[in-house]
């Protein structure tokens, strides 16, 4: 059996290799290529992380904008002129939000009986719209009772 020798590479036109490269080098690190990946991946990683808070900003945003117009509409709403003013167009300014209630014979479908006495109250379609400073808008509908003229 032939001893084994330890394999020792021969000099380069007269001059030695460097002793980490024969040996082994012991300080091992990543390529440039390895540092690009990395940052590629933290940078692809960051940017979808800032695209969600956007995101996020944006909806929140859309969400106190909606809130702050059903706030007025509420007021608007709980403030309501009397039945006799409602027959006319109205509008004005709440806080920041613009609004304005408009009033419209609910239409009947059925025709009106002919032996029974016309109803004390008439159906008046109500619809309130509001406006905020953003230019979003609310819009609701609803019916009032309005006392039916006498005859």
């Amino acid at each position: 059996m032939c001893p084994r020798r330890r394999f020792e590479p021969r000099p380069f036109a007269g001059q030695a290799l460097p002793s980490a490269i024969v040996r082994g080098s012991s300080r091992a690190g990543f390529t440039l290529i390895e540092a690009l990946v990395a940052l590629a991946v933290i940078a692809v990683c960051l940017a979808a992380i800032g695209s969600l808070v956007a995101s996020n900003t944006r909806s929140v945003r859309q969400i106190e904008q909606r809130l702050a117009l059903v706030s007025a509409l509420r007021k608007i709403e709980a403030a309501l002129p009397n039945r006799a003013r409602l027959t006319e167009e109205l509008s004005g300014e709440m806080g920041s939000a613009d609004f304005s209630i408009g009033s419209t014979p609910f239409p009947d479908p059925s025709p009106p009986p002919s032996t029974k006495a016309a109803p004390a109250w008439t159906p008046q379609r109500i619809v309130i719209t509001v406006r905020g400073e953003t230019g979003s808008m609310i819009e609701v509908e609803t019916l009032r009772l309005i006392p039916s003229e006498t005859q």
